[in-house]
């Protein structure tokens, strides 16, 4: 009896295993195991009722993150997050006192450098007018130099004679007192008198000779101060090409100079590029900032998108303007309503999946939306 049952129990067995193999056999081709389907990261699902749907975030169609391009420390913040702000409106600036004196530095520079050039192209009538004077009194001075006049030559004489005379008067003087035997005579009084006087007639006897027979040195001096003066009085009312040019380069020079300084100033202050609302402020009063670090985010949320990413399987099946419905968790209850305004053109590959970015423009509405914010879109699909 036991080995009845035995048998019976094996036979069993071998029947289920039977039944199994030829289930296994003759299971069509199209029921075998499939890979895996690959999902893009906004979580993308074709539905049966011809739409698709995808996890994305709202953004701002015009959105920028402004920093101050100078270094320095925050001196003014003129809003707060949340303000409406318009386009050219003072955000924020750094302390620019150093900046500015820097401004008036170099507009002196150029106001200089423009004078120059204005009065090299254009002289005055009183420079040029000094400038012929000034020849004239140095040709003069050469003349009366070689040909000196009668009366000339008599106040020359008459000034060595007196000297000559002060000098015998100053010698006797000092002979009285004993003269070089006197042991302490080059002490006294009489002493710096001679020494006075005999300088006194050395300066006469100078001007003396120079009047009656004038050294070639004195003469070429006299003659290279007419040559300043004529090149003077030439630059002046006939400058060169080269002055011309130089002045104007001193211009142009300062000119950069001012504009450096002025936009170092600009580069102290954040504006509003366009208008929008402030949605982020970073530093605080008083605080050093580094150049180019995020200081304001600015965005216009009257013309909000949602980014999502789409696999390629599904890019498809969507086009530019079809329709979307759009729900928030922020926001429950409140639907918005979107089309494709943009299917971009660069995929990019995570995880294994590929995929590129698909923009949703979000219609008007009157419920805030606010940038970052997590997004649910159903995209119609449908003929």
């Amino acid at each position: 009896m036991k080995f009845s049952k035995v048998y019976i129990g094996i036979g069993v067995l071998i029947l289920a295993v039977a039944i199994i193999a030829l289930v296994v056999l003759n299971r069509p081709a199209s029921a075998s195991p499939l890979p895996p389907t690959r999902v893009a990261e906004s979580s993308i699902a074709n539905d049966a009722a011809m739409s698709v749907k995808a996890i994305g975030a709202f953004a701002s169609a015009n959105q920028a993150t402004l920093a101050f391009q100078a270094a320095g420390r925050l001196k003014q913040i003129n809003v707060k997050e949340g303000d409406a702000v318009h386009a050219g409106d003072l955000l924020a600036s750094l302390d620019t006192t150093m900046l500015d004196l820097q401004v008036t530095q170099a507009q002196a520079a150029l106001d200089t450098a423009q004078a120059r050039a204005d009065a090299l192209k254009n002289p005055s009538a009183s420079d040029v007018a000094a400038a012929h004077a000034n020849v004239a009194s140095t040709e003069a001075a050469l003349a009366q130099l070689k040909t000196p006049t009668t009366n000339d030559l008599k106040i020359a004489k008459a000034d060595l004679d007196n000297a000559q005379a002060a000098l015998n008067q100053a010698q006797s003087a000092y002979d009285r007192i004993g003269g070089d035997t006197n042991p302490f005579g080059g002490m006294t009084p009489q002493a710096l008198a001679l020494q006075q006087a005999s300088n006194n007639y050395q300066k006469a006897l100078a001007a003396f000779n120079a009047k009656t027979n004038p050294s070639d040195a004195q003469l070429k001096q006299a003659q290279a101060a007419i040559d300043q003066a004529q090149a003077a009085l030439a630059r002046l009312t006939n400058p060169s090409a080269n002055d011309l040019k130089t002045a104007q380069a001193a211009v142009m020079q300062a000119q950069a100079a001012l504009d450096l300084a002025k936009q170092n100033v600009a580069n102290a202050k954040i504006v509003a590029p366009s208008d929008g609302t402030v949605v982020w402020l970073g530093p605080h009063l008083g605080e050093s900032i580094a150049p180019n670090a995020p200081a304001v985010t600015i965005a216009d949320l009257s013309h909000m998108q949602v980014q999502i990413g789409v696999d390629e399987n599904t890019l498809a099946q969507l086009k530019l303007g079809q329709a979307a419905t759009i729900t928030a968790d922020a926001l429950p209850g409140k639907t918005f309503t979107g089309h494709i305004s943009k299917i971009g053109l660069l995929a990019t590959t995570t995880a294994g999946i590929i995929s590129l970015p698909v923009t949703i423009d979000v219609d008007a509405a009157n419920a805030p939306i606010a940038p970052g914010l997590s997004a649910m879109v159903e995209i119609n699909v449908g003929k």
